[in-house]
């Protein structure tokens, strides 16, 4: 940029990174309550269902809010109850691109309420999850699944909660999925 005859240069790296970290979770994340944020996509109540009953299992307090939509980022006031009472967030079960861009603002707005969450998507996402990430400068953690989802039967969506619930744990920070790995 010049003014007169002077020329400004920005004095950080351009290659330097500007994606916030997110914040920890807590040390056990049994003391507090885990929220399970439903995004309102078809079929995926199933997997959140499956989670619920999987987590409850393994003694996990947990509290459940669906949005209203999938194609919206989520009401202001489901944002601040979780805010207020929860330790972490799962927010699922994202396969399209609305739902992963609205499901990945939802993730760094609770973040930023300093809620830690990870977002759980179907694997064709990981490129349009990673990118929202990066216009948000926000280095989100999300878990992926197998795409798609709404042709599976009830059976072979809880078995994909049960095979990726140790990798959402251990996105999450939580001290029983280091202790297993």
């Amino acid at each position: 940029m010049r003014t007169d005859d002077s020329l400004l240069r920005d004095p950080t790296a351009e290659a330097a990174g500007l994606a916030r970290a997110p914040v920890a979770a807590p040390a056990d994340l049994r003391a507090g309550t885990v929220a399970l944020l439903d995004i309102g996509k078809m079929r995926g109540d199933e997997f959140v269902d499956r989670l619920a009953a999987l987590l409850a299992a393994r003694g996990f307090r947990l509290k459940r809010w669906k949005k209203p939509t999938n194609t919206r980022t989520a009401p202001l006031p489901i944002l601040q109850e979780i805010a207020a009472e929860a330790q972490a967030v799962i927010i699922a079960l994202s396969d399209c691109g609305s739902c992963t861009s609205c499901s990945t603002h939802d993730l760094n707005d609770l973040d930023q309420r300093g809620v830690p969450g990870v977002n759980v998507l179907t694997e064709e996402f990981q490129d349009a999850f990673a990118r929202q990430c990066g216009s948000l400068g926000f280095e989100g953690r999300a878990v992926f699944v197998p795409h798609p989802i709404l042709n599976r039967t009830t059976a072979e969506i809880h078995a994909i909660a049960e095979r990726y619930l140790e990798a959402i744990l251990a996105a999450l920070g939580s001290a029983e999925a280091r202790r297993a790995a």
